[in-house]
């Protein structure tokens, strides 16, 4: 009676767990041959804006980056740097910063771009930690901050949900089961659980 019963529920089990590894998309073949549909465009073509070419001919371009500076990073750091007092991606602010902030292109003097670049890394070697892992809190240089007034939370756009940690209105101690990795301290063993002692 009691072994047939524990030995049909193991079976049961056994096969539930067949079950669930048999449909997993990583162990099933594909249902059918894949095969190459020829497949229309959903959308027309997509034309190149000629006002960027009009303007940069009639010599307009670097007005419009006076009047909208959010449409380029540079004219984004310059504004926020003269009229927030911040800086932008991490970046030094463009007025305190060591290298002058604006460093030649690829389309500069060849000698200008080496020269720009052995400075970067003689800042690097100067001090390797602030340079690969740069912080606004713990900036050494004291160029990169937060717009006048604000923090680390109020200068986000958007704004972490508020927690109250009080631990009576968290649940805890529950068993976790992780089936890929190390299984939890407080759930015992996995086999023991599932397939029974």
């Amino acid at each position: 009676g009691e072994s047939r019963q524990t030995m049909s529920t193991s079976l049961i089990r056994c096969a539930t767990a067949a079950a669930l590894v048999a449909t997993c998309d990583g162990y099933m073949p594909s249902a059918a041959p894949s095969r190459a549909a020829a497949v229309r465009p959903a959308a027309a073509s997509v034309f190149m804006d000629e006002t960027v070419f009009e303007r940069a001919l009639a010599g307009e371009l670097e007005e419009e980056g006076f009047e909208n500076p959010f449409m380029s990073e540079v004219g984004w750091a310059d504004y926020l740097d003269k009229n927030a007092k911040s800086s932008y991606n991490m970046n030094q602010r463009p007025s305190l910063a060591d290298d002058g902030y604006y460093t030649a292109s690829i389309v500069d003097n060849p000698l200008d771009v080496v020269s720009d670049w052995l400075g970067a890394m003689k800042g690097y070697v100067t001090n390797p930690v602030a340079t690969a892992f740069p912080t606004i809190s713990n900036d050494p240089t004291g160029a990169r901050s937060y717009p006048k007034g604000s923090n680390e939370v109020s200068a986000r756009t958007i704004k972490p949900k508020e927690k109250d940690f009080d631990p009576k209105k968290r649940i805890v101690g529950i068993p976790g089961f992780n089936i890929f990795g190390t299984p939890s301290s407080k759930s015992g063993s996995f086999i023991e659980n599932f397939f029974g002692n």
